[in-house]
């Protein structure tokens, strides 16, 4: 493994970028941030499960998620892969979403993958090629500079998306298909009691392999996911409303308040009332 570029903390912003290339198997990761995500692969190939599904990424794609979106990474047939992923929150942008508000229409586009021809792949690889050479080291302006190139980069998304039609590639397999109809139910039913051995039979499938197969697919286990969708729900309520802590519990489908609290944390690192203060300061 060799790292080209790192800069910024991955998990607590406002700015991130690394520039990585990677030999071999590399493990799985899965995230659920408060950040927005821009992932490009120059090189290899990567599956992506983002939301609902999963996505085989080729070279020259730009992957956008948004935040709070459900993702995960993990190899595909073919091991070893070059690609740069950057995080940022709206802190970074500043005011540059007044005067722009549309930089980050590309992030609620149904379709999260941007497949790119030969001649814009090279314009998102110069855009690209100067956020890394900016954040190698700390010179006059670096901030600033790296403002101005990820707002060229988001202008691009959102100018793409207009001018192009995205159609959803085809699932991976049959069993890829299964499996995210099964994830867009328990997103439309998460506040239901949410049981492995019942949803095996409501969409016929033994329980063990559709546990099985649920976690090789989203990188989630059954559990993991509902908890996950549960705490998003749980801090969009949060942040948007004022309703008290336990009721918020009772809608995202926890049976307990201490539960609710318990699983909360683990996710985000802090408690329901702590991330309501931090949401609206």
């Amino acid at each position: 493994m060799s790292q080209t570029v790192t800069f910024g903390n991955e998990d607590e912003g406002p700015f991130y970028i690394q520039h990585i290339h990677r030999t071999g198997l590399f493990e799985r990761t899965q995230h659920m941030h408060d950040m927005y995500e821009l992932y490009y692969l120059y090189e290899g190939e990567r599956m992506y499960f983002i939301r609902d599904r999963s996505y085989l990424i080729l070279p020259g794609e730009l992957v956008l998620i948004n935040r709070r979106d459900l993702h995960a990474t993990s190899d595909s047939d073919k091991l070893g892969h070059a690609r740069v992923v950057i995080n940022f929150d709206d802190r970074f942008l500043e005011n540059r979403q007044e005067d722009a508000p549309f930089l980050l229409d590309a992030f609620t586009h149904d379709t999260p993958v941007l497949r790119l021809d030969l001649p814009t792949r090279r314009l998102v690889e110069d855009i690209l090629a100067k956020l890394i050479h900016e954040a190698k080291e700390s010179q006059l302006g670096q901030t600033f500079a790296l403002k101005q190139y990820l707002s060229e980069l988001l202008l691009f998304t959102a100018r793409y998306v207009r001018m192009n039609p995205m159609v959803s590639p085809e699932h991976v397999s049959p069993l890829h298909r299964k499996i995210s109809t099964i994830v867009r139910f328990i997103n439309t039913h998460f506040a239901e009691p949410m049981r492995l051995e019942e949803l095996a039979v409501q969409f016929e499938i033994s329980p063990a392999y559709l546990s099985r197969m649920f976690k090789e697919i989203t990188g989630f286990s059954l559990v993991e996911y509902v908890n996950l969708v549960r705490v998003q729900e749980a801090q969009r309520l949060l942040t948007v409303t004022k309703f008290k802590v336990i009721l918020i519990a009772e809608q995202v489908g926890f049976g307990s308040l201490v539960q609710f609290g318990r699983v909360f944390r683990q996710i985000t690192k802090t408690t329901p009332l702590r991330y309501r203060q931090s949401a609206r300061t």
